[in-house]
């Protein structure tokens, strides 16, 4: 029996156990290349557009505005305003900061700092909110979400995007046009996008017919950026690549590596699936560890069990995620709910159920057990203990497949019986 670590909070947890490892493969990114290097290379070489500092020379004392991740994404975003700055040169005095928040909570001071670097001093630094009365309408898109955004973005005359692309398992991936929707629209807006994720199609790393995915899409038009640029980084946070120019081609180009990066194939289907969200703080709450259940469970035989390793220290992680997980008993009712309505928050546990409508879900953790057996979750002290438990009820040898780093590993079955 092969001793695996497997990460669990802050600690690395030893388990007992004979499975397949799962994980991405080690030294599939090429991350040879200094970070800075690789960003600045992007900015000397934009794709569909003209560079950066000839835009800006073109709009001589233009109101510049930048919008950058909030405190929840993990974007090089300092070492990116450095590039910026640098490329722009005696232009950048006139640049303001816009913090793209979405739905969530304002970052504190320090985090801004954290964040920012010594751009936070620098420059003005505006916090987005998506309750502002001011907000300006662009227009509706074609599946009818009311498209408002931040003043200070519609209003400036060189609009810039920050981020990196990421996988999004309901918008595909993260990046590009994300910065605007959600990143820098109204509430309604977000909840009427986020609210077509029930589609099928509306799936991690799939942009074809996603209709969440175009939405965003056709929104950003409405008020398209002058100029992007996103990163793509492996899950350790170290930068791959970086792409410049056009929002779309940044976009798609960054989604092609993502996906090389981050999607693993298998012709296995397991009775067992362990899965650990990747340690702190990626499991620091049940409503951010819930994206390597998402991200695994097809990799799962119809019926079998899921066992996720989430240390889970801040609880559940968000009190509507809760309450729906408490209200909606089946995926049927989740899904009902979310059509009539869409709450943010509520949208983790339509995937909670939808997922625990094929497998059987099973939690190691921190979390208070009685509650996740009210919600049908079975709750174990270890893995080992959870593992043993479904030997004994399957005869025959039980395969058991292992995934370390949940969040940033998307599992794609291969073969045809899903």
């Amino acid at each position: 029996m092969t001793k695996i670590q497997i990460p669990y909070g802050s600690k690395l947890m030893d388990v007992d156990i004979e499975g397949k490892l799962l994980d991405i493969e080690d030294g599939r990114s090429k991350t040879n290349s200094k970070e800075q290097d690789v960003i600045k290379h992007a900015l000397e070489n934009p794709i569909g557009t003209k560079r950066l500092s000839e835009i800006v020379n073109a709009k001589k004392n233009g109101k510049i505005i930048i919008v950058v991740d909030d405190h929840t994404r993990d974007a090089p975003t300092e070492k990116m305003l450095d590039a910026i700055t640098e490329e722009m040169g005696e232009e950048h005095k006139h640049i303001t900061l816009l913090v793209a928040c979405g739905t969530h909570s304002p970052p504190a001071e320090e985090e801004l700092k954290r964040i920012l670097g010594k751009h936070f001093y620098q420059f003005d630094v505006l916090i987005h909110d998506c309750d502002a009365k001011d907000l300006v309408y662009q227009g509706t898109t074609s599946r009818g979400t009311p498209v408002l955004l931040n003043r200070s973005y519609v209003e400036a005359d060189i609009k810039i995007l920050t981020g990196d692309v990421t996988l999004h398992y309901y918008a595909g991936f993260g990046g590009g046009r994300k910065s605007i929707l959600p990143g820098i629209s109204s509430r309604e807006a977000i909840k009427n996008n986020h609210a077509l994720l029930v589609d099928d199609h509306a799936r991690t790393a799939n942009v074809e017919n996603n209709p969440v995915h175009l939405d965003m899409s056709e929104a950003a038009s409405f008020a398209r950026p002058d100029f992007v640029i996103n990163t793509a980084a492996d899950d350790s946070g170290n930068p791959v690549d970086a792409y410049a120019g056009d929002m779309t081609a940044v976009f798609l180009r960054g989604a092609e590596v993502a996906k090389d990066l981050f999607c693993r194939e298998t012709d296995d289907l397991f009775d067992v699936l362990v899965v650990s969200a990747g340690g702190f703080p990626k499991d620091r709450n049940l409503y951010q560890a819930t994206k390597a259940v998402e991200n695994c469970y097809r990799a799962v035989v119809p019926g079998g069990k899921l066992i996720l390793i989430a240390e889970c220290r801040e609880g559940i992680g968000d009190a509507y995620f809760e309450e729906w997980m408490n209200e909606y008993a089946s995926y049927e009712e989740a899904e009902e709910a979310i059509k009539t309505n869409f709450v943010l928050g509520g949208h983790k546990a339509f995937y909670m159920r939808k997922t625990m409508k094929r497998v059987r879900l099973s939690i190691v953790s921190e979390l208070n057990t009685h509650i996740l057996n009210r919600w049908g979750i079975n709750a174990y002290n270890s893995v080992w203990e959870a593992v043993e438990e479904e030997k004994m009820n399957i005869k025959d040898k039980v395969k058991i497949g292992i995934v370390k780093k949940g969040l940033d590993t998307l599992l794609v079955p291969t073969i045809k019986n899903r």
